[in-house]
């Protein structure tokens, strides 16, 4: 075709698109299928956890879902005509990852580029409710129960693990100090507890639009993470015992500290790897008698996509046929290949598990 025919199939494309798009009310585009919920008190979810909670699927990846005629059904929601990204004014989010806030929509993952699990969860639970729902995620990467989010009823290491660290520490930094060192032990639970404290506090600061006349309710905890403490060498030669206990410890005493006795908790299955000790043990601490109708195991597991973890193996990513692996993954298997598809489904999982916590 030459330059000259080409030209004039692309005017004549743009003139046809632009009397479609005239013929559409301008209200097809502006109602909002998901209105603010007017009734009853804002329902409050916590997402908390490390990288996976924070969520490492390029925006690409689910776009591919919904421009894929396989899979619309499922994710076309999430564009509008237009193919800007929707949002549902019913489910309000806040992140630690920049502090970001608002209406949920994609770009509430690690960055403004990504999408976690909120995504998915966020869609599950603002079908099932007609309060406004709220979902506060308290989460970063390379975490663990062992130290980061060690909670404080929690036996502290000894004198002789915080002197060993504090010796490698100098190492690196001749001027690091014991305080350094115990500081770190349990912040990511403290910084868990400030956070959700700090925006529900602030509520009219962050959502302008919260009656506080209604108030809020505190009504369950997903907590997604592992990674850390998996690969940990000591924990693995004691087959996790201790990671069941810590994260049971931590389920009390977060209910403890946000005042919420019967706080519904789902536990997330790390499902980034072949299921074995770890996932027993997280499980374990789900199955605990003092937990049973409250506390929940979600397998995600399932969710894997074998076919993008070859074509990592197989280099596809750095290869002539780059594309193939960049519409349905973005990162390594570490980070459940940077999949949209495996982090809505996890979310949804998530959700249908708190759905029936709440149910009971």
């Amino acid at each position: 075709m030459t330059t000259r025919r080409c030209i004039l199939v692309l005017v004549v494309l743009i003139v046809f698109a632009s009397v479609g798009l005239a013929n559409v009310p301008e209200s097809a585009f502006n109602n909002d299928p998901w209105p603010m919920a007017k009734d009853g008190p804002v329902k409050v979810f916590i997402l908390a956890g490390q990288s996976n909670m924070q969520g490492h699927a390029a925006l690409r990846t689910l776009e591919y879902l919904i421009y894929n005629e396989e899979t619309a059904a499922e994710y076309q929601q999430w564009k509008d005509c237009r193919g800007d990204w929707c949002e549902r004014s019913d489910v309000w989010i806040w992140t630690t990852d920049g502090e970001r806030y608002g209406n949920l929509k994609p770009g509430f993952g690690q960055s403004d580029k990504k999408i976690g699990p909120e995504l998915g969860f966020g869609w599950v639970i603002g079908e099932a409710m007609s309060e406004q729902v709220l979902l506060i995620k308290t989460c970063w990467g390379g975490r663990s129960v062992k130290k980061d989010f060690l909670p404080p009823s929690a036996d502290p290491p000894s004198d002789e693990q915080l002197q060993k660290e504090l010796d490698n520490a100098k190492k690196r930094n001749p001027n690091a100090t014991m305080d350094e060192i115990k500081d770190r032990y349990g912040k990511a639970y403290r910084d868990t507890i400030r956070h959700v404290n700090e925006v529900l506090g602030n509520l009219k600061q962050y959502f302008p639009k919260y009656d506080e006349k209604r108030g809020y309710e505190l009504v369950g905890l997903v907590f997604f993470q592992g990674w850390n403490d998996m690969v940990d060498g000591s924990q693995r030669e004691e087959k996790f015992v201790n990671y069941t206990k810590r994260l049971a410890q931590l389920i009390k005493d977060v209910r403890k500290d946000l005042k919420a006795p019967k706080l519904p908790v789902i536990i997330g299955e790390l499902g980034a790897g072949k299921r074995g000790d770890f996932q027993k043990a997280q499980e374990a601490a789900a199955k605990l008698p003092e937990f049973e109708g409250n506390v929940k195991f979600v397998k995600t597991r399932d969710f894997w996509e074998p076919e993008v973890e070859k074509m990592v193996s197989d280099g596809v990513w750095k290869g002539p046929d780059w594309v193939k692996f960049y519409n349905v993954g973005s990162e390594k298997g570490y980070h459940y290949l940077g999949s949209a598809k495996i982090y809505y489904k996890m979310g949804k999982a998530f959700a249908e598990g708190m759905k029936e916590l709440l149910e009971k």
